[in-house]
Parts: C-alpha cells; sequence; structure tokens
C-alpha cells in the first residue's frame, strides 16, 4: 500500500512537472494590419509605449506573463516584436491546452505596470481583444510538444485617454452610500 502511494505522488509530481505552457511574444501577423494605434486612431505607437501579455485558461482568469516590453520605432512602429516564447509555470496549463491572451498597452510616462497606467488621469491605455489560443510546449503528463503560438492574433486596437469620473458621477455615488448607511441604520 505504501508503494502505491509512493507511485501515485510520484506520477503526480512528474505531471506538474510538465504544467509548463509557451506562448511566444511577437505581435505583428505578417501583413502587419493590426498596430496599437494612438489615441488620434491613426498614429502608431512608439518606443515610449509599453506592453505586457496576459494570459490564462478562460477568459475572466488572465494574469500577467513575461516582461513589460517596449514598442518598436520607425518602420514597426506600433508592433513589439521578441524573438523567444516565454515559458509559463502552471499546475494545470500545459502545451496543447485552449486558453486565451490579451495584450495590454500604456504610454511608459504613467507607471510601470497596465494597472498603474490605468489608475492614471489622463494616462494613455488600451487593451486588445480578448484572443482565444492553443498553447505551446509539452502537454501535462509529458507527449509530443506543441508548437508555440504567437501572440499576434488579435485585432489592431486604438488607446483611449483615462478621464477623471464627472463630479456628478461622484455625486450619484455618494447619494447612494448615504441612502445605504441610513437604511441600514433603521
Amino acid at each position: 500500500m505504501k508503494k502505491l502511494a509512493l507511485l501515485t505522488a510520484l506520477a503526480f509530481s512528474a505531471m506538474q512537472a510538465f504544467a509548463d505552457y509557451q506562448i511566444q511574444f511577437l505581435t505583428y501577423n505578417g501583413s502587419f494590419n493590426n498596430p496599437v494605434l494612438d489615441i488620434d486612431g491613426v498614429t502608431k505607437v512608439g518606443n515610449n509605449f509599453r506592453g505586457q501579455l496576459y494570459a490564462g485558461s478562460s477568459a475572466g482568469s488572465l494574469t500577467a506573463i513575461g516582461n513589460v516590453e517596449t514598442f518598436l520605432s520607425g518602420g514597426g512602429a506600433g508592433f513589439i516584436e521578441i524573438g523567444s516564447a516565454y515559458t509559463v509555470s502552471s499546475g494545470t496549463i500545459g502545451g496543447g491546452t485552449a486558453g486565451f491572451y490579451q495584450l495590454r498597452v500604456w504610454d511608459a510616462a504613467s507607471g510601470a505596470t497596465h494597472e498603474i497606467a490605468s489608475a492614471t488621469i489622463g494616462a494613455k491605455v488600451g487593451s486588445s481583444a480578448v484572443t482565444a489560443v492553443t498553447f505551446g510546449g509539452t502537454p501535462i503528463g509529458g507527449g509530443v510538444g506543441v508548437l508555440v503560438p504567437q501572440a499576434n492574433l488579435h485585432a489592431g486596437f486604438t488607446l483611449s485617454t483615462v478621464v477623471v469620473p464627472e463630479p456628478a458621477t461622484i455625486a450619484l455615488g455618494l447619494f447612494g452610500a448615504a441612502g445605504l448607511f441610513i437604511r441600514r441604520r433603521k
């Protein structure tokens, strides 16, 4: 019985060791028709903008992976080109697993991450559509490796500016909170 338990534990840990997935951070799709555009909808973003991939097994479970990368300038503006694949350790996602990714972009002057920039009034931020992908790498439990997909399946998109909430919106929120407080006290 102890041998069976030991073999089961070893098999489970071996499966966990193979629970990695890969995706290549290469944002152009070969025909350069999916650039990231500045807020004017025309100008392609350059090296004063940053991007990061977010990935996960469902559209609602995306987390930041890999490094924050800088956009190219000149003829490559609007795109990020990183030749190597990111390998992400996960206990539940392996090569061949269906998943999702999203490219999130922001201006570098507004913060080190998309989350910081998104909370900064006046920042230029944006995100691609959440895009389905089959992750590359070794399947969970071993087997033949799956080719690494490129994160270039999304459509181009335009950034927007983080705006100050209107005073009326803030006032409405305060009135609602006050109403809940008064109702709770009765």
